[in-house]
């Protein structure tokens, strides 16, 4: 189970609520390393480094990912397109070792001033940050990194805590 099994409705659906960050060419922000790290791993993007700079190359990467997901193809990363990359992340946890789990890192590094090594490693200083960034936002921590907690590490809901 990801995002922890006792996650309350309330907390669900204020993170489901939460909007995307939408990012376009031109666009230097830390999420944009984390949409190249997910392109990287999904074969749609092929880069030693990933940057914050969504450049003509991220661009059409974008827009072949959305043509394969069959996504209103815009070469901009909308919510639908977070919805689908966030689907394909699957769950993220302790052992993992992939750009999967630098984008995980990226967004814990960057988004919320984490100090982690960003080496695509998950192993137990990621699986901590995850479990407090967890416990911050009200999602039942048990360190997994599922939809919802990709999902508010992205969207930053707030605070979600009654």
């Amino acid at each position: 189970m990801a995002d922890g099994p006792e996650t309350s409705d309330e907390v669900v659906a204020a993170v489901e609520a939460a909007e995307w960050p939408g990012l376009v060419e031109g666009d230097s922000r830390w999420e944009v390393s984390v949409v190249k790290f997910l392109l990287v791993e999904y074969g749609f993007l092929d880069v030693n480094h990933a940057d914050e700079d969504f450049d003509a190359r991220l661009a059409d990467a974008v827009q072949e990912y959305q043509a394969a997901r069959e996504i209103t193809e815009t070469a901009e990363v909308d919510a639908p397109t977070w919805e689908a990359l966030t689907d394909d992340l699957g769950l993220v946890r302790q052992g993992d070792s992939s750009n999967r789990v630098k984008a995980v890192q990226q967004s814990l590094i960057s988004g919320y001033g984490y100090e982690l090594l960003l080496d695509g490693e998950f192993g137990p200083a990621t699986r901590g940050a995850v479990v407090e960034f967890q416990s911050v936002k009200c999602i039942d921590p048990d360190g997994v990194v599922g939809p919802i907690t990709f999902q508010a590490l992205i969207t930053d809901p707030g605070d979600t805590c009654d």
